[in-house]
């Protein structure tokens, strides 16, 4: 549990030095959208954001110039997604930068270990990726003041 903040600072402190920066979100909705046919609820639940700033996430990108959202004749809703050429070139010097870093860092790890953390990660994603995170816990209203009464005024 200590280990996955530290590593999704280590990851956005690297993409933020990017050229072009992008977040996280946006890194990995480029991954999303260069796998394909990605979708809305989809893309939110892949890139860790809520569905209503899937919206904002992607107009940030399209204004970046990394991807476009095209037009399907007669279906007004949906629009297909597609790297530009700058887009494709972000996403693969990110995952370059990434990659080279990451080995950098896990260059003293003896192979079998190694080896047996790739294993894992790739276990741990597949858990994950198809299951939705759990629900947040309700918070009930704070208990009222003890030294008030009950509309709020001294008793």
């Amino acid at each position: 549990m200590r280990t996955a903040p530290l590593v999704s600072r280590w990851i956005e402190r690297l993409l933020t030095g990017h050229e072009p920066p992008l977040t996280v979100a946006q890194y990995l909705a480029l991954q999303a959208i260069d796998d394909g046919g990605v979708v809305g609820s989809e893309l939110a639940r892949r890139t860790a954001v809520s569905p209503a700033a899937v919206s904002q996430l992607l107009a940030a990108l399209e204004t970046g110039g990394l991807l476009e959202r095209q037009r399907l004749p007669g279906d007004r809703r949906r629009q297909p997604l597609a790297l530009t050429g700058r887009g494709e070139q972000a996403l693969r010097s990110a995952q370059v930068l990434l990659r080279t870093r990451l080995a950098a860092l896990l260059s003293d790890l003896p192979r079998p270990e190694a080896d047996a953390l790739a294993r894992l990660l790739t276990t741990i994603e597949a858990a994950l990726s198809g299951t939705a995170p759990p629900p947040r816990p309700h918070r009930s209203p704070p208990p009222p003041h003890p030294h008030r009464g009950r509309e709020g005024t001294p008793p």
